[in-house]
């Protein structure tokens, strides 16, 4: 039961945010008084869903396929000890 609670939603990057928008809908249909995002990463693009950002951020990536720090690539680098980007 969300009604009359604050909710703090974190995530490990915010990319489209399409998933991020229902979920933060999912709660705002339970009643929370009051729906926060913390991200540990944002991507740098215009491809996010309008008006959706995070409320904290960590460190902002360039628009390229990003991994470590976590974030895999093909279930590899989730341990690495930073945030690495593919190259173009």
């Amino acid at each position: 039961p969300l009604f009359r609670r604050r909710v703090l939603l974190l995530d490990d990057i915010l990319d489209e945010g399409h998933t991020l928008a229902a979920v933060i809908r999912a709660c705002q249909d339970e009643g929370a008084a009051d729906v926060r995002v913390a991200v540990l990463a944002r991507k740098l693009h215009d491809r996010c869903v309008p008006g959706l950002a995070g409320d904290y951020v960590g460190v902002e990536v360039p628009d390229r396929y990003v991994f470590g720090f976590g974030m895999d690539y093909y279930e590899q680098g989730r341990n690495l000890p930073a945030i690495y980007a593919l190259r173009d």
